[in-house]
């Protein structure tokens, strides 16, 4: 009918034309959408080391069996060491457990009663030494209560994974223990720190379980994590797990938000150090001007004492008028 509107079409036909001119059913239309929406889910490129999803990944008791594989081989522990393993702040729903104390840490407890911190850290702070010893210390007397013996405080392990570059070694998985300098004879074993350096990964096909982990964490790219899915059955769960994330529109949001949240961190962070650049360039330029004021003022007072030296000025009236010493004054 010439001049009809897609509205009043006989066919009930709704939605936008196609190349040949036929309309489209709003079941097309979905249809189509659903299909080019999983397409832009496929072209997205999304990593574990997002806070949040590394959070959802390992975080979750639904998960377990994740965070047992890669527990096992950071620490060495057989799996079955690991069967009874507890999260103590697990993630819920789309937030965090503990997100109103500003815990970020996932905080673990093994069978034997051994706690476990894992922490993904992208931006490598000023004093994250003293920070790692902090947070360690809290966990460490975490439910030990005033009057039990010592004999009851809890080994603590932190596992921390670098987004940034580990500056004090070149190692790619670097454990720090507290011993003696002289014989390595350990004090304690209640203290052992972890520290993974993604950025010291390498490209090589004889890689090993743990630098597989590493790898699947650190890229962004949906190929890697498939093809070492493919040499893992753990692994290719945990893609699933990652590709069932981000397809939520939700999860997407709040994968969004922690981006966000971590470039201002950074933002921060760099503007904080440009601004002490300029605070000690400026001060160092008030210091400058000050010192060569004050370097100028002893030169005009210098030469003032040589001229009324020269014309026979009594040395008290030198003194008295330039403030210079009597032997400050006999050296002219």
């Amino acid at each position: 009918m010439k001049g009809e509107s897609i509205v009043g079409s006989k066919n009930k036909k709704y939605g936008t034309g196609t190349a040949a001119g036929k309309l489209e059913t709003w079941k097309e239309i979905e249809s189509r959408k659903d299909v080019e929406y999983q397409k832009d889910i496929d072209n997205m490129r999304f990593t574990v080391r997002n806070d949040y999803a590394f959070k959802k990944l390992f975080g979750r008791t639904e998960n377990i069996i994740i965070l047992q594989e890669f527990l096992s081989v950071v620490l060495e522990l057989d799996k079955e060491e690991l069967e009874d393993i507890v999260i103590e702040n697990p993630v819920v729903g789309n937030y965090y457990a503990d997100e109103k104390q500003g815990i970020l840490d996932i905080k673990l407890t093994l069978p034997n009663g051994q706690k476990v911190n894992i922490e993904m850290q992208n931006l490598w702070e000023p004093h994250y030494e003293k920070r790692t010893y902090f947070y360690w210390a809290s966990r460490y007397l975490e439910k030990f209560k005033p009057g039990k013996a010592y004999k009851y405080l809890a080994r603590c392990v932190s596992i921390h994974i670098l987004g940034e570059e580990f500056p004090l070694t070149e190692e790619l998985h670097s454990i720090y223990r507290v011993m003696n300098v002289k014989t390595f004879q350990p004090f304690s074993d209640d203290l052992e720190f972890h520290f993974l350096d993604l950025t010291k990964l390498k490209p090589k096909q004889d890689d090993s379980e743990l630098e597989q982990w590493l790898k699947f964490i650190e890229t962004n790219d949906k190929a890697v994590r498939e093809e070492l899915g493919r040499r893992n059955a753990v692994m290719q769960y945990a893609n699933e797990v990652m590709n069932q994330f981000y397809a939520d529109r939700q999860e997407r949001l709040n994968y969004e938000a922690a981006v966000r949240y971590e470039s201002n961190r950074a933002t921060l962070w760099e503007a904080g150090v440009d601004k002490g650049i300029l605070i000690g360039e400026k001060r160092g330029e008030k210091r400058g001007l000050q010192r060569g004021e004050q370097q100028g003022r002893r030169s005009e007072k210098i030469e003032t004492a040589r001229n009324m030296k020269a014309d026979g000025m009594p040395i008290s009236a030198i003194i008295k008028y330039t403030g210079l010493t009597a032997e400050q004054i006999a050296e002219l």
